[in-house]
């Protein structure tokens, strides 16, 4: 299993990619619920772009979304990104929460447009509610979720 990756700059925490039959997972793990849902995102960056990712941030694409519960928040999150990169051609290279509670979310993604070069090494069909969770543990957060491949 790879060792897990360590998120640079001011997010503390990580997350680890999860192999299951046609799926992978990302295992994510932080001290601040904000940063959770960052480290979720790196590791949708790593399974769409592998690592590094060679995105530049040039443009910032604003979200707000909100759901039903932490869950569903992270699924929309993860989703927003994804719809971003293969409907719109987006490559992320940063990302922030400004604000983020139990059902809603204001944040952006910061990266550029797909150019020569920067393009996703994979497909990923959808973010699952499959063995998803988000949930505070050891004086954390930890978070676990599916992606359709």
């Amino acid at each position: 299993m790879p060792e897990p990756l360590r998120p640079q700059g001011a997010v503390k925490g990580g997350y680890r990619l999860l192999e299951h039959t046609a799926d992978m997972g990302i295992e994510a793990w932080a001290a601040t619920l904000d940063a959770l849902f960052v480290c979720a995102a790196q590791g949708l960056q790593e399974i769409l772009f592998g690592r590094p990712c060679s995105a530049e941030p040039r443009q910032q694409q604003e979200l707000e979304l909100e759901a039903g519960d932490r869950e569903e928040l992270l699924v929309a999150w993860l989703g927003e990104i994804l719809f971003m990169v293969e409907q719109r051609g987006f490559c992320p290279a940063l990302f922030h929460i400004e604000k983020i509670d139990r059902q809603r979310l204001r944040g952006s993604v910061v990266g550029e447009y797909q150019r020569e070069g920067l393009r996703p090494l994979r497909e990923v069909k959808a973010v699952t509610y499959h063995r998803l969770s988000v949930r505070r543990q050891d004086g954390g957060w930890q978070a676990r979720i599916y992606l359709d491949l």
